[in-house]
């Protein structure tokens, strides 16, 4: 089965989504990973004296600003287009770095004899 030239961008626009998306992941799970040591960490130094001291602090931390649901959604919505936005770019991008690598690849000189043409 015989590619044409939209197989091969097709497939190397796969190969963009797949390394973005490894990347993507790998970023991501080090700064969950990363957040939830300092969580941890936190926790750890926390004395029962400081909890109870700044109990109405952390209490309106966990009730939050009261904004109503309606914005949440809507900023939940910016935020996933933002999120997508960025993704696409990020794809776009090692689309075209693999575009340049596989042009330098494909225009280096072959070994044997030229064609008769």
């Amino acid at each position: 089965m015989s590619e044409g030239a939209g197989g091969g961008q097709r497939t190397r626009r796969i190969v963009a989504r797949v390394i973005v998306a490894v990347l993507l992941g790998i970023v991501t799970g080090y700064g969950v990973g990363q957040s939830m040591a300092s969580d941890v960490a936190r926790g750890r130094a926390l004395t029962m004296k400081e909890y109870v001291a700044n109990f109405d602090e952390y209490r309106n931390k966990l009730m939050g600003n009261g904004s109503p649901l309606w914005a949440a959604v809507v900023a939940g919505v910016f935020m996933v287009l933002a999120a997508v936005a960025v993704y696409e770019l990020l794809v776009w991008v090692v689309d075209k770095v693999l575009a340049a690598l596989d042009r330098r690849r494909v225009r280096t000189d072959q070994p044997g004899t030229p064609p008769p043409w």
